[in-house]
């Protein structure tokens, strides 16, 4: 099994580049062939938990770069998190293998099950 490709990030950061910063960590990891990406954003401070349309935007922008390649596991504080798990519902329907998890373990473990189905095929499953 490949290994996985962790982050850590840390500061104040407004909402956007936050969202930037993880897309940079994105961008790192499918340049590196990393298939497997843990981002930890505990740590990251200055903004408040985004609305639906910001997750809208951040979720499109990280599928987009991400092409399908990428299997990524964000630790959020729970605070941030969305309960109903909107951006994972989202990025799930744009092919974008992606989850959020409140401990690293859980997210580990989460990483390291079967391949997301654009890894079995190789690319980007197309949308219903």
């Amino acid at each position: 099994m490949d290994q996985i490709r962790s982050y850590r990030l840390q500061g104040t950061r407004t909402f956007p580049q936050a969202v930037d910063e993880v897309d940079h960590c994105l961008r790192e990891a499918l340049e590196s062939g990393a298939r497997r990406v843990l981002i930890d954003i505990r740590e990251l401070v200055g903004f408040a938990k985004p609305d639906v349309v910001a997750r809208i935007g951040m979720i499109r922008r990280w599928a987009d770069t991400a092409q399908g390649r990428l299997k990524m596991a964000i630790v959020s504080r729970a605070e941030i998190i969305d309960d109903e798990r909107f951006g994972v519902v989202l990025a799930q329907s744009l092919g974008f293998d992606g989850n959020v998890f409140e401990f690293e373990e859980e997210a580990r473990y989460w990483l390291e099950q079967s391949p997301g189905a654009s890894e079995e095929h190789g690319a980007r499953p197309a949308l219903e």
